[in-house]
């Protein structure tokens, strides 16, 4: 008998829909029941796709990059129809792009909502041992600091705090995540700022969870929180509580996976940080690496667009 599955599991599963075209999955999970706002969550699309994708690859392949575009708010409806298209098979790497869109009895059936490009490769074998470039940044140094030792309480208060009305963080009951506060570093600028914490799936993965369940996971991971990041790092300009922000939303998503045998039922260590902000985009970095071993799993960009409210508002 498998194991129980772990509340991420069901987040980011899909389901073929043959009905709707060949090679088209839907969420396998309602989003009704994803309680916290009018909109769907943004990693709840990264990480779908990423599975809707790898559905359609070999199982030796996996996703080592997914970029996202968020074309048009997703409201919160049963099914997103997440259509692959398979642009590129080779003997070493593929590529698809994904479409999702939501369903309807109207002509917006048609309208493309989040697009995404996810690019795969082979898992190397041992033939090219030696022949590749293997590097990578090391984590933050944290003071000898673990999970066991961080703040037991939520460390999405900290930043939280910052946010209010539309700006609220998807609150799922069943949080798929745990977050524990490392260290928060401020400065005279923006740019200064840096967060690290601890993260790790609420509960194990089962025995049946595959590398793609893992990576979409991962990406699921990655847009929890993230644009408050800019927000926090701007206390000034957006007000107590972000009462100076009229608009917030996602543009685009990248990512980059380093190491396909990550678990993220083990514990992370994640750092985030702010670059710049014109024209009003703003551009928020990423980077996490496993906890037990130091080995950077991913890396990530997303650039976000911030409107403040008129002076007369």
């Amino acid at each position: 008998m498998a194991s129980p599955r772990a509340p991420i599991e069901s987040y980011v599963a899909v389901v073929p829909a043959p009905t709707l075209g060949p090679d088209t999955y839907v969420n396998e999970r309602p989003l009704a029941e994803q309680d916290g706002r009018g909109s769907v969550f943004g990693g709840l699309l990264l990480a779908q796709a990423i599975s809707a994708a790898s559905a359609t690859v070999d199982p030796d392949f996996y996703a080592y990059t997914s970029s996202s575009s968020f074309l048009r708010p997703v409201v919160q409806t049963r099914e997103v129809e997440y259509h692959v298209e398979r642009v590129s098979d080779g003997r070493s790497y593929a590529t698809r792009l994904v479409r999702a869109s939501v369903g309807s009895d109207t002509s917006a059936a048609s309208v493309v909502l989040y697009l995404a490009t996810i690019s795969f490769q082979r898992r190397q074998d041992a033939s090219v041992a030696g022949r590749t470039l293997e590097y990578a940044e090391l984590p933050p140094d944290l003071g000898g600091m673990t999970p066991e030792g961080a703040d037991p309480g939520n460390g999405k208060e900290q930043i939280e705090a910052n946010r209010s009305g539309s700006l609220q963080p998807f609150k799922p009951e069943d949080a798929p995540f745990d977050w524990l506060t490392a260290t928060m570093e401020v400065g005279d600028r923006p740019s200064d700022v840096r967060t690290t914490g601890f993260s790790r799936s609420s509960g194990p993965l089962s025995s049946s969870t595959t590398t793609a369940t893992n990576l979409a996971a991962l990406a699921y991971m990655s847009d929890e929180m993230l644009l408050g990041l800019a927000i926090f790092a701007n206390p000034d300009a957006v007000g107590p509580r972000s009462r100076n922000v009229a608009l917030a939303v996602s543009l685009n998503h990248h990512l980059w996976f380093h190491d396909p045998g990550v678990r993220v039922d083990r514990w992370m260590v994640g750092e985030r940080r702010t670059s710049a902000g014109a024209d009003g985009r703003v551009l928020i970095h990423q980077q996490v690496w496993d906890h037990a071993t130091g080995k950077l799993v991913m890396t990530g960009t997303q650039e976000a667009l911030i409107r403040l409210k008129g002076p007369n508002l």
